[in-house]
């Protein structure tokens, strides 16, 4: 258990509902309680991610002021409430405020949680420790995918389960957390870091462009197969569920594979895999080929995998050439994923309404070959070469 500690568990909750519950369950509500159309389904899914842009700013005034455990515990219950608040709403007014807030508050929630981290171990300790703390979050995606799953046809209800466990993460997130004082000022930390522009704009622009792409097709993935593959949804949500399972037992797979041929290469490598289940899935749809629903979901579950290699690198990049605190690093990349989702969610919305939710896939491919091509920098093994090295992986009798 060395590299896991007992508050991940209210971690995986925050992972339950952004990436479990979340995308699955929004578009449904939404699209089903007044027969709205696809831009109406974005602009909502859109609010879920705003919130979240504040994440960078919030966090790091908690983390200046040293209440990072005030704000972490704080954002359970109001994660709670609002969602809800959203399982008894009927008017897109409420729909998007409501969506607003608990997008938001998770975001922050998960900004947070990463300060727990990068500001209570040491440096050489990150790559696995990250690994691990991806994990949890990846397992509570799991759980939130099969409240999901069994939920499709009962919105309402899975909701209520939602708040239920969100409200139980504040509880689970009291114990074992480390108690942090507040961040000392970059130019007055020992080793600070020298900015290092180019790289760092390139990473930017390469993120935001991946986050963009995948969350293209990802923020409305139960209508996508419904429309493009004639899968159900809560088919979706078991193939999702199967692509991110698969997923979570990998993140700590990814942390030694980042540490052999750098994080760099491991987002190459998650890039293109999400390119050719895009791929298959623009084909399938576009010509429609025998077997597409098969494709699709094959297609689905490789996505919802590679997402692992994604975040992963990105983490075990950012944290190390952003030119500001590890505090701050960890805000500036949930903000870019926030980013990134509210872009993939208005801008393809408009599209689906005239081509339909199957053109989505091929939309979204095309944005992930421009990121692939702008973080060609990225890739050198010796673009994030460690300060210290990286801790050893977990045997077998001390993992999670």
């Amino acid at each position: 258990m060395r590299w896991t500690e007992p508050w991940y568990s209210a971690y995986a909750v925050v992972g339950m509902m952004v990436l479990g519950v979340a995308p699955i369950l929004i578009p449904l509500t939404v699209e089903d309680g007044q027969r709205n159309g696809a831009t109406t389904v974005g602009l909502v899914v859109a609010a879920f991610y705003v919130g979240g842009l504040l994440a960078p700013v919030l966090g790091s005034m908690a983390d200046r002021a040293g209440r990072q455990r005030a704000v972490f515990l704080g954002c359970f219950p109001l994660m709670a409430v609002a969602v809800l608040a959203f399982a008894f709403s009927d008017q897109v007014w409420q729909w998007l405020l409501l969506a607003l807030v608990f997008g938001g508050t998770g975001s922050l929630a998960g900004t947070v949680a990463g300060l727990f981290v990068v500001e209570a171990h040491p440096k050489e300790e990150w790559n696995t420790r990250l690994s691990w703390f991806r994990f949890a979050y990846g397992a509570g995606q799991a759980v939130g995918l099969v409240i999901a799953a069994f939920a499709a046809a009962q919105l309402r209800l899975g909701w209520i389960a939602t708040a239920v466990l969100l409200a139980a993460g504040f509880f689970l997130g009291r114990i074992g957390l480390p108690r942090l004082g507040p961040a000392k000022p970059v130019a007055a930390a020992s080793g600070a870091k020298p900015p290092r522009s180019p790289l760092f704009a390139v990473f930017l622009a390469t993120w935001l462009l991946t986050m963009t792409g995948i969350q293209t097709f990802f923020n409305v993935v139960p209508l996508v197969m419904r429309d493009g593959f004639a899968v159900p949804p809560a088919t979706t949500s078991l193939l999702f569920l199967v692509g991110a399972a698969i997923g979570t037992v990998v993140y700590p797979i990814a942390g030694t594979l980042a540490g052999r041929i750098g994080p760099g290469r491991l987002l190459l490598l998650g890039l293109v895999i999400t390119m050719v289940s895009f791929a298959a899935m623009a084909a399938s749809s576009a010509f429609d080929l025998p077997g597409k629903a098969v494709i699709g979901s094959v297609a689905l579950v490789l996505a919802a995998t590679a997402y692992s290699f994604e975040v992963v690198s990105a983490t075990m990049m950012i944290v190390r050439i952003t030119p500001g605190s590890e505090g701050s690093a960890m805000g500036l990349l949930n903000g870019i994923i926030a980013a990134g989702a509210v872009i993939g969610a208005i801008a393809p919305s408009f599209l689906a309404d005239l081509w339909g939710y199957s053109a989505l896939p091929a939309v979204a491919l095309a944005v992930l070959v421009v990121a692939t091509l702008i973080g060609t920098p990225l890739y050198r093994r010796t673009a994030f070469a460690p300060a210290a090295p990286a801790a050893p992986s977990p045997s077998p009798a001390t993992g999670a």
